[in-house]
C-alpha cells in the first residue's frame, strides 16, 4: 500500500542513458522513469521534477540535464 506523500519530502528523478541500445532494453528512458516513479510512490515521496538526459556520456560533466539538475537543488 502507497505512503501519503509527506510535506517537504520532494525529490528529484534524474534519468539517464548513454547508448542507443541501452535505450531499447531495460534501461529505457520511459522504464527508468516508471521505476523512479514507483519508488516515490512506495515510499510516500513527492516526485517534484524530472530530469531526462538521453545519449549523454557519464564521463563529461557537462551535461545539459544535470547542469539543471545541480542547479536547482541549489549545488
Amino acid at each position: 500500500m502507497p505512503s501519503t506523500p509527506q510535506p517537504g519530502r520532494r525529490v528529484a528523478l534524474y534519468v539517464r542513458v548513454s547508448t542507443t541500445r541501452q535505450a531499447e532494453g531495460e534501461l529505457s528512458i520511459p522504464d527508468q522513469i516508471k521505476q523512479g516513479q514507483d519508488f516515490c510512490t512506495a515510499r510516500g515521496l513527492v516526485l517534484a521534477e524530472t530530469f531526462i538526459e538521453a545519449g549523454a556520456s557519464a564521463t563529461d560533466d557537462r551535461r545539459p540535464a544535470r547542469a539543471e539538475r545541480l542547479r536547482a537543488s541549489g549545488r
